[in-house]
């Protein structure tokens, strides 16, 4: 196929133009004309093309090969090869809305190619704006559908044309279909979400009286003047944003009322909250290179442009910025409109100040034409930095907002440890005080790097942490630029697994075939873990989502409890072999509702203080003497001990494990007082350190009680520090104070060892993983020898977990290791099983050494 478009300002010129020319398969005509004169140009075109099918509307500004004319009309015709063309028109009824466009798309999909690919172009004539509803058909169908509303200055003269017939308040669609058809539509958006949130406290249709309780004038200059007039002209380019009843609303001002009043281009309901949107071309500009190649390499026949009548981006007819580079790829041809018709997954939605295109090739993928080198444009002097970084800040002061709930009091002065600072992204903490303290989220996906311990063995932890940092740049703006409408927030949860959260009530399968498609798109992508561009790698994903609500809209879960689901779900997506898993498809032996009945059961135990500390002792290597105990969780369930490993993963993802951790905390502290001589280790996560609750209960124990030596803080899971300057300093306030460090589980997962020994912990214990075969391993038993030698050169002692057998404990003594701790040696004991052996401060039992000994 192909298309050429003429410019004329009358129809005798236009005739001139049209000698000799064969009758185009298709033919659209955007006009500055009103409704009366529209008409001759039907008719003229009717006799001129009888075979040809016509549709058109009226319009202010459009594109004749790439330049942009504002007189006159503009032809554009279409030559197709291999498909075929369908036309329907229908009434557009804003009081039945969705009945509307049931009624203009009904003969297209009974149509017996509606199978086929297939693109509608779409017109409609209407005095309001396009609601939601009448795209609800395209969203039940699929259908993609590019176009845009007619519109003059004077409305009351706007039109649409189908065929030879011209009408007011009606649609009028095209259906392209054929088996070689391609086609891509994209959309640019330049504005910028800005400021805060403000309440629409006053209006009446499009005129805004009041924002927050003040006259809407007095908001626009307070806001962008410093108080002082301004200019309709620089308020044209600051509208307000709304969500109301789904649909997206941008009004622009259009004049000043003497009461104080602004006339908006779109009516803003009273109680609705609006922000202010910058309109900007460089918030688009640095980010559609990468669309605009690829656009390029496809090579397609004709690029039609449905644009935002409020752009201005065109200099004496010729395009500019976004505009201008598509230009490059072929000459445009289209219009400018009053709102832009866009397609995606979730339907389609009628956009404001945006720059929409469809692009169609009849070659089936195959390259006709050699794709033209493209003109970049400089980002050298960009303003988009500071766009982003001022629209990032107003974006996270809101999520610390969500994350604290609005009648938390805490210390705001530094709110660090609600972000990962390597990505920027908020963190885990920041997640789960979202997920309890607001209801905003419906739909949570993890995504989990399950070559990332490979990758952080091969290329080191810092080409790991930059892959990761890699990552998180990609999602969003992977999410940002291509899922329209979507609201979303990323966050980190740990060394290798990210969050996204969506805030909008959209199906769960549209939502799932985002996440899939987006997953697949990452595997495919390839990834550099240096600057070289020889070293790339891919990387492999397990992704789980998790909904409120199912397809029919039944409750699947708890707000609160997306976390534990998503991560379910990527658990079997993974166990199976699945790219993605969502938690309405689990099958029931998952025991989904027995993850639930745990954290019921562990909130029981806390209110009946079932929640218990057992200590298991550890012992000098050398002497065989206990020389302290480490405290471990334990819960009476049903009359029956149970070990954490039952419910620990599941209570962290809610308030229960913070209650918990001061619950051990309160138990160590009564042990130290009341026995001088007793040592303890108190095991503590990073999430701890960074739950204001937890830090704070530590600290003022610190300043209670004077410890010296006898409180070991024990940091599990060392893989998920990432921030080793922000950990380093809460760490040392605490040794300060007397608390002894120790890493546990060193050995485990990719803990980095230069960064946990700058760390300077006094212990270092070496996970079970790397003990209980060191008996039968060699290589293990290098490692523990290498480990424990590095170890001691630089003044910190080794503790051996999981010492079972009587050959493992030997094999650790004559390695030197300091401390042992197992079962062979002593299980976890009962508080008062423990504290029994101590009397008068002396422990009464014998050596559990005395038997190795012999």
């Amino acid at each position: 196929m192909h298309s050429i478009s003429i410019h004329s300002l009358t129809i005798e010129d236009l005739d001139q133009k049209l000698k000799g020319m064969l009758s185009p398969d298709l033919i659209q005509l955007y006009g500055t004309f009103p409704f009366e004169e529209a008409k001759t140009w039907a008719s003229y075109l009717t006799q001129r093309f009888p075979d040809a099918c016509r549709i058109g509307m009226a319009s202010q500004k459009h594109i004749s090969n790439g330049l942009v004319k504002s007189s006159g009309a503009t032809l554009i015709l279409s030559y197709f090869e291999h498909s075929h063309l369908s036309y329907n028109s229908a009434p557009y009824d804003s009081a039945k809305v969705e009945q509307s466009g049931q009624r203009l798309f009904a003969p297209f999909l009974a149509s017996d190619d509606k199978n086929l690919a297939s693109v509608y172009i779409l017109l409609v004539d209407s005095r309001d704006a396009i609601q939601d509803a009448f795209f609800q058909v395209s969203l039940e169908n699929d259908l993609v559908i590019s176009g845009g509303r007619a519109g003059l200055s004077d409305i009351s003269n706007s039109w649409v044309l189908c065929q030879n017939e011209v009408y007011q308040e009606q649609a009028v669609a095209v259906g392209i279909t054929g088996e070689y058809l391609i086609q891509k539509n994209d959309l640019f958006v330049d504005n910028i979400a800005i400021g805060r949130r403000m309440l629409i406290t006053e209006s009446d249709g499009k005129v805004l009286k009041q924002i927050d309780h003040l006259p809407a004038q007095q908001i626009y200059q307070r806001y962008l003047s410093n108080g002082e007039r301004i200019s309709l002209s620089l308020a044209n380019k600051f509208a307000l944003k709304t969500v109301h009843n789904n649909i997206e609303i941008n009004a622009v001002p259009l004049s000043w009322e003497n009461d104080g009043s602004i006339l908006m281009s779109e009516a803003l309901p009273e109680g609705a909250y609006v922000k202010f949107l910058y309109f900007h071309p460089v918030q688009s500009l640095l980010s559609i290179a990468p669309k605009i190649q690829s656009l390029n390499e496809q090579s397609p026949d004709s690029i039609f442009i449905f644009n935002c009548i409020s752009r201005e981006d065109y200099v004496d007819e010729e395009p500019s910025d976004q505009l201008h580079m598509l230009n490059q790829i072929i000459p445009l041809h289209g219009t400018y409109c009053f709102g832009e018709f866009f397609s995606s997954q979730f339907g389609t939605k009628s956009m404001q100040h945006t720059l929409t295109y469809l692009a169609i090739s009849e070659s089936g993928g195959e390259q006709k034409r050699r794709p033209t080198p493209l003109q970049l444009l400089d980002d050298s002097d960009s303003l988009a930095p500071m766009f982003n970084l001022i629209s990032n800040t107003f974006e996270e002061l809101e999520q610390e907002h969500a994350s604290f709930g609005k009648n938390t009091k805490t210390d705001t002065a530094s709110n660090d440890w609600l972000y990962d600072l390597q990505t920027g992204l908020l963190n885990r903490f920041s997640l789960i005080g979202r997920l309890n303290n607001s209801q905003d989220i419906s739909h949570l996906a993890v995504f989990k790097i399950r070559n990332f311990r490979l990758i952080n063995q091969q290329y080191g932890y810092h080409a790991a942490d930059d892959l990761f940092a890699q990552l998180a740049h990609y999602l969003k703006r992977r999410l940002g630029t291509n899922s329209v409408g979507i609201e979303f927030t990323c966050y980190r949860l740990s060394a290798n697994e990210i969050a996204i959260s969506i805030h909008n009530s959209i199906a769960p399968h549209k939502i799932f075939r985002l996440f899939r498609n987006l997953a697949e798109e990452i595997e495919n992508e390839e990834f550099s873990t240096t600057k070289k561009v020889e070293q790339l790698l891919t990387l492999s994903l397990s992704v789980g989502m998790a909904s409120i609500l199912d397809q029919n809209g039944r409750a699947l879960c708890e707000q609160s409890h997306l976390l534990i689901k998503a991560s379910e779900a990527r658990r079997f997506a993974q166990m199976n072999n699945q790219p993605i898993y969502w938690n309405g498809d689990l099958p029931e032996s998952t025991s989904t509702e027995e993850n639930l009945d745990w954290i019921i059961k562990i909130r029981k135990a806390l209110e009946n203080a079932d929640i218990l500390a057992y200590f298991q002792p550890y012992y000098d290597s050398k002497t065989g003497d206990e020389v302290g105990a480490e405290a471990l969780l334990r819960a009476r369930i049903d009359g029956k001990i149970v070990s954490p490993a039952l419910f620990l993963d599941l209570i962290k993802q809610t308030q229960l494990y913070a209650k918990i951790t001061l619950f051990m905390l309160a138990k160590c502290e009564h042990t130290l007082k009341t026995y001088p001589n007793v040592k303890v280790a108190l095991n503590l996560s990073v999430l701890d350190f960074k739950h204001y609750a937890t830090l704070k209960a530590l600290r003022h124990f610190f300043q209670r009680n004077n410890v010296e030596g006898r409180l070991t803080l024990e940091i599990t899971e060392s893989e998920s520090i990432q921030d080793y300057d922000w950990i380093s300093p809460i760490i040392n306030e605490f040794r300060n104070a007397g608390a002894l460090l120790a890493i546990d589980d060193f050995g485990a997962g990719y803990s980095n060892l230069e960064k946990l020994i700058a760390l300077n912990p006094d212990i270092l214990k070496l996970d079970g993983c790397i003990i209980k075969t060191i008996d039968k391993d060699e290589k293990l038993h290098k490692l523990v020898q290498h480990t424990n030698n590095l170890a001691h050169s630089l003044g910190i002692k080794t503790q051996a977990e999981f010492v079972h057998n009587e050959a493992v404990q030997q094999r650790l003594i004559d390695l030197n290791i300091d401390y042992l701790q197992g079962y062979h040696l002593s299980e976890p004991l009962s508080e008062s099983d423990w504290l029994n052996k101590y009397k008068d401060n002396e422990v009464q039992s014998s050596s559990p050494f005395d038997q190795a000994r012999l």
